[in-house]
């Protein structure tokens, strides 16, 4: 069965016909992949059961996706790349700032390879190809690469060749975006010390993950695998908004004559003549949170995000946002120094909710399109960066860890 889990083709430009050697051809997320020789071919046999991306990469052209499933192999393929146009290339934008990795690069590496402890052990091996657009007007910063960013990953055993679709910090929202096809490489297979080490840290990356969230959604047993899901619904401080409108004049220009509701005017006073009582009301206004969150008490179930099911798609939908705990592993150090947080781990807890209240497919590896549609935060903003990704057909080794107690929710 194996010997027909084969595709196969032939890469050329799209204007000329020619064939492009040398061109990057591999399976997304996992470690199958080769390049085209010198007539364009390719070949990439043994491939396990399931749905993936087969990603086409060559320097000059356009990236291109196929996606396929090993049910309809084996695929001949013929690809025809577009020469790639640099995006905003005839609008007048700020030029890549020179020397783009040293001003840069250490806010790429936070974002892009992440803070965690994996982190430490992790290296791009070429940095240089990495170049840098910072848009002032927006206060975005864009990072692209005509080539493969090369990760090499010490803590889970890979190098990670790592096709960069998209990168973007909003410096003004405060949000991190990208999007990428990952091929993984095993450092070296052969040496048992590191084999056992790189085997817990990878079962360590995985269990909690979004991964293994999405998985866990997929086959509906949230809860056996640790997870506990509510829902959380954010709305604004109207009393912070109301409070700033008040008191920032007030501030600025003295005494403010206000009419509320159509009543009496309404005296707002400096700060020097407030009363200490409405003085101490405005500043523990002003000091709350813009937003005030509240958190549903039911526990969820799978069948509750799930919308439909579309072949071996199933669907995700909700409203406002996930707040998502994991039971099973305690914060890590690093996410408390990272946010200045005096105080001892927790469970691992997380928010995510859908950007443009699009819903997404989840696929039965816990692959989800689009990915640029979901968004998270807290832990799993800090966590689920480059230093942790593992591939898309990962197996942990050992037994999920047990249930801890005796810590706060």
């Amino acid at each position: 069965a194996f010997s027909q889990r084969t595709i196969s083709g032939k890469i050329v430009n799209a204007a000329t016909s020619e064939p492009i050697a040398g061109s990057s051809v591999f399976i997304s997320n996992t470690s199958f992949g080769t390049v085209t020789n010198k007539d364009g071919y390719f070949e990439i046999t043994d491939i396990p059961s399931g749905k993936y991306d087969l990603i086409i990469s060559s320097i000059g052209y356009e990236t291109s996706v196929y996606n396929f499933s090993t049910d309809k192999l084996p695929i001949k393929l013929r690809v025809e790349m577009q020469v790639k146009v640099r995006e905003l290339e005839n609008v007048t934008i700020e030029p890549s700032v020179e020397e783009g990795w040293e001003k840069w690069g250490n806010a790429f590496l936070t974002n892009f390879v992440g803070q965690t402890a994996n982190a430490k052990n992790c290296k791009i091996k070429n940095e240089k190809s990495i170049r840098f657009r910072f848009f002032r007007k927006s206060n975005r910063l864009v990072a692209y690469s005509d080539e493969p960013i090369i990760l090499e990953n010490k803590a889970l055993g890979y190098i990670i060749k790592y096709q960069l679709e998209n990168f973007e910090v909003n410096y003004k929202t405060h949000t991190t975006l990208f999007v990428g096809y990952p091929l993984f490489e095993e450092i070296d297979k052969h040496r048992k010390g590191l084999q056992r080490r790189w085997q817990k840290n990878r079962d360590k990356a995985y269990y909690g993950s979004m991964m293994h969230f999405m998985q866990s959604i997929y086959n509906n047993n949230l809860a056996a695998e640790g997870f506990e899901v509510r829902r959380m619904v954010r709305e604004p401080n109207l009393e912070k908004q109301r409070i700033k409108k008040l008191y920032r004049p007030a501030r600025l220009t003295g005494s403010v004559k206000i009419v509320s509701n159509g009543n009496r005017p309404l005296t707002i006073q400096t700060p020097d003549s407030l009363s200490t009582d409405s003085s101490a009301y405005y500043e523990r206004i002003l000091s709350q949170e813009d937003n005030i969150d509240t958190y549903g008490r039911a526990l969820l179930n799978a069948d509750s995000l799930i919308a439909e099911q579309q072949g071996e798609f199933k669907i995700l939908f909700f409203e406002n946002y996930l707040y998502v705990t994991y039971k099973r592993e305690l914060e890590d150090v690093e996410y408390l120094e990272y946010f200045h947080e005096r105080r001892s781990p927790t469970f691992q807890r997380s928010h995510i909710w859908l950007q443009n209240l699009q819903p997404i497919a989840i696929d039965p590896n816990g692959s989800y399109f689009p990915p640029q549609e979901i968004f998270s935060m807290s832990y799993w903003g800090f966590n689920e960066k480059m230093s942790n990704l593992l591939p898309l057909d990962y197996k942990p080794y050992s037994p999920a860890p047990e249930l801890k107690s005796g810590v706060i929710k």
